[in-house]
C-alpha cells in the first residue's frame, strides 16, 4: 500500500490476493483495513514461488521501508528484550527491545524473562568494568544537535578526545566507579586499553567463545571466602548466578544458529521446486531446481560459495538478519513437515560410472 507521495504505508502477504484485498476495503470505522486503505492512495503487489518466499520478501520489504503501519500493527503478547552491545570508542552494554537498536552493532536475543535478563546485564557489566549507562549513544546515532555538548572519553586515549566544546564532566561522578565496577568514561577516567580489552572479552562472551567472565567471578568468590569476607562472597556468588544464567542462554542461542544451515527444496503452488540456501538462520540464495547439467554445475558451485567461502556475518548473526533468522526458526518449528525438505549445506556430486 503507497501513500499520496509515494511513501510505502503497508506491506502483507497473502496465499489468496483477492480475499485478502477485499478484506481491506470491506473493513469499516477503526478495523485495521480501514484504516489503512483511508491513507492508501495506490496498490502494487508481486508474486512469489513459495509461501515461505512470501513470507520472506514481506519481510525485507518491511525492514526496507519500515512501513507506518506496519510498526503500528505490530503486537506481541509477550515482552521480550534483546542483549546489545553498543559500537564508538567507548562500548557499552544495553537492554534494548528492538531488534533494530541504532545504537547495536551487536544484539543477542530475544529473552523473554526481560527483569532477570536486566539483572544478568547489570551483573556482566559490573563484573567486567563495562558501562550499561545510556550517555551519547543517541547522540552519536541520531546527529541530534540540541543533545551534544558532553561525549566519553579517556584521557589517555588521543583518538576518544571530547568535541570541541563539550564539557569534561557529564555529572558530578559516577556512583558505579566509585564502587570499582564501572571505568567511568562519563566521568572522563580509566584508561583506554583495558576498558577495549574488557569489551572484547564481552563481545567473546556474547559470542559464546568464552567463558570468562563466569571464570573470573568464581575464582573472586572463592577468595573472598578465603578471607572470610563472607558478604562479599555473598554478593559475587548472587552476581555469578545471573552471568551463568545469561551464558547457558547465549549458549542455547548460538547452537540454534548453527542448526539452521542448510539447503531448504520447497515447492510452490505449480508444483514447481525452489531451492532455498540458509546459513546461520539467514536466506543467502534462492533459485529454482536445476535440471540441466550446467544448472547443476553452476547451482553447485553457488552452494559451496555459500556455504563455504568468508561468513559476511563474521561470527554471530548481524542485527539486520536478526529478525530473518527468527523467521526462518518458527517456520521449521511450526511446520515439522517442511523439515523433511531440507538437505544438508552441500550437495553431492553426482559420480561418474565405472567403466
Amino acid at each position: 500500500m503507497i501513500g499520496p507521495h509515494g511513501t510505502v504505508i503497508y506491506v502483507g502477504q497473502s496465499r489468496v490476493l483477492r480475499t485478502r484485498l477485499l478484506s481491506y476495503f470491506r473493513a469499516k470505522g477503526r478495523d485495521k483495513g480501514a484504516r489503512i486503505v483511508r491513507h492508501a492512495f495506490q496498490i502494487e503487489w508481486e508474486y512469489t514461488h513459495t509461501e515461505f518466499g512470501a513470507l520472506l520478501r514481506e519481510l525485507r520489504l518491511i525492514k526496507q521501508y519500515r512501513p507506518h503501519f506496519n510498526a503500528m500493527m505490530v503486537h506481541d503478547e509477550w515482552p521480550r528484550a534483546y542483549v546489545a552491545l553498543t559500537g564508538g570508542t567507548v562500548p557499552g552494554l544495553r537492554v534494548v527491545a528492538r531488534s533494530d537498536d541504532p545504537a547495536a552493532i551487536a544484539l543477542f536475543g530475544p529473552f523473554r524473562r526481560v527483569a532477570q535478563l536486566r539483572d544478568a546485564v547489570r551483573a556482566l557489566a559490573e563484573a567486567t568494568g563495562l558501562r550499561d549507562c545510556v550517555h551519547d549513544d543517541m547522540v552519536r546515532h541520531t546527529g541530534n544537535a540540541s543533545r551534544r555538548g558532553s561525549a566519553l572519553w579517556f584521557d589517555d586515549d588521543p583518538d576518544a578526545q571530547p568535541r570541541r566544546g563539550a564539557s569534561r564532566t557529564r555529572a558530578p561522578g559516577c556512583l558505579r566507579h566509585d564502587l570499582g565496577t564501572c571505568a567511568g568514561p562519563c566521568i572522563g577516567a580509566g584508561a583506554a586499553r583495558p576498558y577495549r580489552d574488557a569489551a572484547l572479552a564481552v563481545r567473546a562472551f556474547l559470542d559464546g567463545r568464552s567463558d570468562a567472565p563466569v571464570v573470573a567471578l568464581e575464582d573472586a568468590m572463592q577468595q573472598a571466602a578465603g578471607q572470610l569476607a563472607f558478604e562479599r562472597a555473598a554478593a559475587l556468588r548472587d552476581r555469578l548466578t545471573l552471568v551463568r544464567w545469561l551464558h547457558e542462554r547465549v549458549q542455547h542461542f548460538h547452537a540454534n544458529v548453527d542448526r539452521l544451515t542448510f539447503r531448504y527444496h520447497a515447492v510452490g503452488p505449480d508444483e514447481q521446486e525452489w531451492i532455498y540456501l540458509v546459513r546461520r538462520g539467514t536466506v543467502r540464495a534462492e533459485l529454482p531446481a536445476p535440471k540441466t547439467p550446467e544448472e547443476r554445475v553452476a547451482y553447485r558451485a553457488l552452494a559451496a560459495k555459500v556455504f563455504t567461502g568468508p561468513d559476511p556475518a563474521g561470527a554471530d548473526i548481524p542485527t539486520h538478519d536478526l529478525d530473518e533468522f527468527y523467521l526462518v526458526a518458527s517456520w521449521f518449528r511450526r511446520r515439522p513437515a517442511e523439515k523433511a525438505r531440507t538437505r544438508a549445506a552441500l550437495p553431492a556430486a553426482k559420480r561418474k560410472p565405472i567403466g
